[in-house]
């Protein structure tokens, strides 16, 4: 059928933004498919279990769009032997909730939850967590930049290179592949925080080991 639309590939979009906007009948059709932005929850857990293995609380803050979108973390960290705490974003803002959570927890991770962290917010929840010696993992390079202990990502390039692959595999196969998590990734560590929180990481040696752990 020449008027049908074509099949679509989205690249660097993040997993709640496409599950939200994705027409189930092209996904189960292998018309629609996804490499996303943002990393599986299993990758983001055992990153923080290499790094800081005597880590035990792993908190989250989150947003309205994000409330229904952790059990896959939870899962994760409790599967590494590691307790999972999140803070709701209420309606007396995000400070109260960041407040309450920093003293329940060694680590805390930023979801790309644009509620939560966005440009107004990340300087002062980064400036919060350090201030009570509590490492916050980032989801950009940005994040490291700006004081986050480490961060984990995909660069548009290795996101893209998954992309090709994936077409490459629908041309052989005439359907897109399932909807999946960018298979290379990178990891970015702050020296300077890591240094001030007395710790020695070395980050092309934790994504070695971390890709390691992912191989079949």
């Amino acid at each position: 059928d020449s008027s049908a639309p074509p099949p679509v590939l989205a690249i660097l979009v993040p997993r709640l933004a496409f599950d939200q906007a994705a027409d189930q009948a092209r996904l189960r059709a292998g018309l629609l498919s996804a490499v996303f932005l943002d990393q599986p929850a299993a990758r983001q857990m055992e990153l923080i279990r290499l790094a800081l293995p005597e880590v035990r609380r792993v908190g989250v803050l989150v947003g309205g769009e994000w409330r229904m979108q952790t059990a896959g973390l939870e899962a994760a960290a409790k599967d590494r032997g590691m307790k999972f705490v999140k803070s709701q974003v209420g309606s007396d803002g995000l400070f109260p909730a960041l407040q309450a959570l920093l003293p329940d927890i060694d680590v805390l991770l930023a979801l790309p939850d644009s509620e939560v962290f966005n440009s107004q917010t990340a300087a002062n929840i980064l400036t919060a967590a350090y201030r009570r010696h509590v490492p916050l993992f980032g989801f950009s390079p940005a994040y490291v930049k700006a004081g986050a202990l480490m961060a984990l990502y995909s660069t548009p390039a290795q996101v893209g290179k998954r992309g090709g692959e994936l077409l490459r595999q629908a041309m052989v196969s005439k359907s897109l592949p399932l909807p999946q998590w960018p298979r290379d990734f990178t990891v970015g560590v702050n020296k300077d925080v890591a240094r001030s929180l007395g710790l020695a990481l070395d980050e092309k040696n934790i994504g070695e080991q971390l890709r390691r752990r992912e191989r079949p």
